[in-house]
């Protein structure tokens, strides 16, 4: 399985490269774009997505970050989750304007939080959560003010969404604890700490102790554990030590190392992405809490690599880019 999604994610990635190659600033956003269809197991049409971007950018005011590259991502998160995704254009925007008027800031991050908004709405009470959201970004800034950013608001939903007044508090223990065990402190650990936080069927000793093992398995393959990779530690973290194979991670990866140059890193956090959705798959989860964490965390991966490209590109499409 993981070999059919490879070969549909190389496949959508050089339709994409041609078509948007003088569109977007950074080739990362194409890779991106092309895993969200992949590991969604998602039909990809050009034409449709277009489309959908197209849509997505008539509804933006002059300055609006959805007038550059942010509404390829957005189409495509759109498109992987929704039989109509032009219909939820509009709905995009009614979300955006509710996170606004509750002092969300403009720009992409926000457009973000309100695609989750969005794709969950049928499970929650926007208006319950987007207040206790913005509380808990508050919080969150409160322990770690220099590195709570506009980033993080993603995460502040999705904790929001999962109704424990004991997030917070969670997400602090695993921050102190992982840090303990070699994680280096700063932005990218918080992004962990709030990932493993969504899991509250493990301890926090287990979340921990699978970190670590993943942190120290990379080292022994010659796999730098950088702090980009943070996050996408916190995902395979959320797989048994025995479902947790290296090896057959390492070898996705050097097959888009052969295809793809000069995307060493992106390439490795696509392997291991590919790798855990075909796990996810395969373990035929029905209960209801489990396939709900499941499907959050997934959400927060997609929520991950858009943060990682809107940190690495123009400026302009930051947080202060027009609403």
């Amino acid at each position: 399985m993981e070999q059919i999604k490879l070969t549909k994610y190389l496949t959508i990635y050089q339709i994409l490269k041609k078509e948007l190659k003088w569109k977007v600033p950074d080739t990362k956003i194409i890779l991106t774009i092309a895993a969200f269809y992949a590991m969604n197991d998602k039909a990809f049409h050009l034409e449709r997505f277009l489309k959908i971007s197209d849509e997505i950018k008539s509804h933006a005011s002059l300055f609006s970050s959805m007038r550059s590259y942010s509404r390829f991502t957005t189409a495509a998160m759109l498109d992987v989750n929704f039989d109509d995704p032009l219909k939820k254009v509009p709905e995009l925007y009614h979300y955006y304007g509710k996170l606004r008027e509750h002092k969300f800031p403009s720009g992409v991050y926000t457009y973000l939080a309100a695609s989750i908004l969005l794709t969950n709405e049928e499970d929650i009470q926007p208006s319950h959560v987007i207040p206790r959201a913005k509380e808990i970004y508050e919080e969150m800034k409160k322990g770690h003010i220099f590195l709570t950013g506009h980033e993080d608001y993603p995460l502040a939903l999705f904790i929001a969404c999962e109704e424990n007044d004991g997030m917070v508090e969670r997400i602090e223990l695993l921050y102190e604890e992982l840090n303990n065990n070699g994680f280096s402190k700063g932005n990218h650990l918080q992004f962990l700490s709030h990932i493993l936080a969504l899991n509250s069927d493990e301890t926090l000793q287990k979340l921990v102790e699978r970190s670590a093992y993943i942190y120290d398995t990379l080292r022994q393959h010659q796999i730098r554990p950088k702090a980009t990779y943070y996050p996408i530690i916190g995902l395979l973290a959320y797989l048994t030590n025995e479902q947790f194979d290296i090896e057959t991670i390492l070898t996705i990866y050097q097959t888009l190392n052969d295809e793809i140059r000069w995307q060493k890193e992106m390439n490795f956090i696509t392997a291991a992405s590919l790798y855990v959705h075909d796990k996810i798959e395969k373990t035929g989860v029905t209960e209801t809490s489990i396939s709900t964490t499941l499907e959050a965390i997934l959400q927060a991966q997609q929520a991950v690599m858009i943060s990682t490209i809107a940190a690495s590109a123009a400026a302009s499409s930051n947080s202060g880019g027009g609403n």
